[in-house]
């Protein structure tokens, strides 16, 4: 139930994430083909970044009292909001399951690096340790029960065509990878998964991988549509190699694949904020 959460932070958030970093995005300065041979070189092309370099994500799932749930959802709006972006944090996403676990709902931030939560937290930080306390026992009145752990966005092994487009919706896929058998999962990805979705020309869909805090053998994707009316359309691997090419596929996954579960998540927007955009500061 935990770990199906989790990538529903694929949405705006993701984006934010991963195109903010030219080494990420694959940014670089281009130089014309028929440039003079005086002219000063161009930089090097940004190298492909490395596993460790790309963007980690803190995850919280947190499972409301349903009799709080109205209680809960103006104290983000009111209470945590304000506070956490006094403390300094600049973006917060959050999701809730559409189909599946009821009151659930995941809550995401980037990480930096780990070393910053050697400091304070930014509860902390906003309101003091006296005040921060009193904080946090409010807030754990509303909680049934609550789990957070770190996962890693493989931007690799992601598909984003248009980082603009508007996806506030996502089929997540939980998948319990075999020891020692991740590497065929990549290329699984790499190589029938994504050519797929380009034929198609889908919303795409984003990889993440575990940290801390789960299964550290885990890989999540998250494919990601404009509404639930997208759900009808079924796999994009059955659409686009149909049903025989596809059931092929997936037994090429008995052994590297020990579980795989499947649930239905969208963005609750009015529960996060993020940084504001340059045409939205004019």
């Amino acid at each position: 139930m935990i770990r199906r959460i989790l990538v529903a932070c694929t949405f705006g958030f993701l984006l934010g994430v991963v195109y903010s970093s030219p080494v990420l995005s694959g940014d670089q300065t281009s130089v014309p083909k028929s440039a003079p041979a005086t002219q000063p070189k161009a930089p090097a092309a940004a190298k492909p970044a490395t596993t460790a370099q790309m963007p980690l994500v803190g995850v919280t799932i947190v499972q409301i009292k349903p009799e709080l749930l109205l209680e809960w959802q103006d104290f983000q709006k009111n209470e945590v909001i304000p506070t956490l972006q006094k403390g300094g944090v600049k973006q917060r996403s959050v999701f809730v399951t559409a189909i599946g676990p009821s009151f659930e709902y995941a809550i995401l931030t980037p990480i930096a690096n780990y070393a910053e939560r050697d400091g304070d937290s930014p509860i902390v930080k906003a309101l003091g340790q006296e005040e921060a306390r009193a904080f946090g026992q409010k807030n754990r009145r509303f909680v049934a029960s609550q789990r957070t752990f770190s996962t890693r966005v493989r931007t690799d092994l992601s598909y984003l065509p248009d980082p603009n487009a508007q996806l506030p919706v996502a089929v997540v896929s939980n998948y319990s990878i075999a020891p020692g058998r991740a590497t065929e999962f990549e290329t699984y990805v790499k190589t029938d998964m994504t050519p797929a979705h380009k034929q198609l020309k889908t919303g795409g869909f984003v990889v993440y991988q575990g940290q801390f805090g789960g299964d550290g053998n885990t890989f999540i994707v998250a494919t990601l549509a404009h509404d639930f009316a997208e759900l009808d359309k079924g796999p994009a691997i059955v659409r686009a190699y149909g049903q025989a090419r596809a059931t092929a596929l997936q037994q090429k996954l008995a052994g590297i694949v020990t579980h795989v579960e499947r649930t239905v998540v969208r963005e609750t927007p009015e529960y996060g904020f993020r940084p504001r955009t340059t045409s939205e500061n004019r």
